[in-house]
């Protein structure tokens, strides 16, 4: 079972393979990364109220262009710098309202262009793996100090009234539990924080145990699957992959780029039309 998983997540590379031989597989998991910051553009610019299509479509179309130039080994970085170029109007625009996911995009993607041969130099896996730890850690301790989810009335609140698919845990509770949240929606909450606490410090410590980044990735998978979000995970799968020096697989940037078409639709949508 140990080696099936593997072999789905993680890329045939080892110490024999040569730089150039595994950077295919890092510039995949940008590849996908920047896919998942523009399908999370593209309900933007399908909206009627858009004011400027045409040039919205242009700089949809350069976003999309960087990425299929970052999957070449000549030329991504030119990738990498078209697609930092034609986000530029977007965050300019939209800085006061961006999104987690717009800003993740910003922070960790765009610095990939320092590097002329970025899957090749260490301190940018390194920089992601900070990165995304400060940004776990950050994450929990906003959950902490808002105190919704440790005393379960988040939790309660979404098995209630939120989406077709943060319903699913209320089963464990009855109605009575949106004024005395019961104990399993407690222990929900508080697994929450302190798994983004454990996750954010165990990257900030340098652990890249394949183990480690399995378990992170159906754990994401799961929380997509709850949230109805899938977008923000496929880009934190993708920033992990190369975080953790392993690279992206042919079969997991397969699921990675069926979950960005199934975001568009949404789960809830598929689940109470399709199933």
């Amino acid at each position: 079972m140990y080696s099936v998983l593997t072999g789905l997540l993680v890329p045939p590379v080892d110490e024999n393979t040569s730089h150039n031989g595994a950077g295919k597989y890092f510039r995949l998991a940008l590849m996908t990364a920047i896919l998942s910051v523009c399908f999370e553009r593209l309900p933007n610019l399908l909206d009627e109220q858009v004011t400027n299509y045409p040039l919205s479509l242009l700089l949809f179309a350069g976003m999309v262009g960087g990425a299929a130039l970052g999957l070449s080994e000549k030329y991504s970085r030119l990738g990498v710098l078209v697609f930092s170029v034609m986000l530029v109007p977007y965050v300019v625009e939209r800085w006061f309202v961006m999104a987690n996911h717009g800003w993740l995009g910003v922070w960790t993607i765009v610095p990939a262009a320092l590097f002329a041969k970025w899957w090749t130099e260490p301190a940018y896996s390194d920089y992601l793996r900070l990165t995304l730890g400060i940004v776990m850690l950050a994450a929990a301790a906003q959950k902490l100090l808002a105190g919704t989810y440790l005393d379960g009335s988040y939790i309660a609140y979404l098995s209630h009234y939120g989406s077709t698919t943060e319903n699913m845990f209320q089963f464990l509770c009855s109605q009575d539990t949106l004024e005395n949240p019961c104990g399993w929606h407690k222990f929900l909450g508080t697994f929450i924080v302190l798994w983004q606490t454990g996750v954010g410090l165990l990257l900030l410590a340098g652990l890249r145990s394949v183990w480690f980044l399995m378990v992170e990735v159906g754990f994401l998978l799961g929380a997509g699957l709850y949230a109805d979000e899938m977008n923000f995970q496929v880009l934190n799968i993708a920033l992990l992959c190369i975080a953790f020096r392993v690279g992206m697989s042919y079969a997991l940037f397969a699921v990675c780029a069926v979950l960005l078409v199934i975001d568009q639709l949404q789960i809830g949508w598929l689940v109470r039309h399709v199933f």
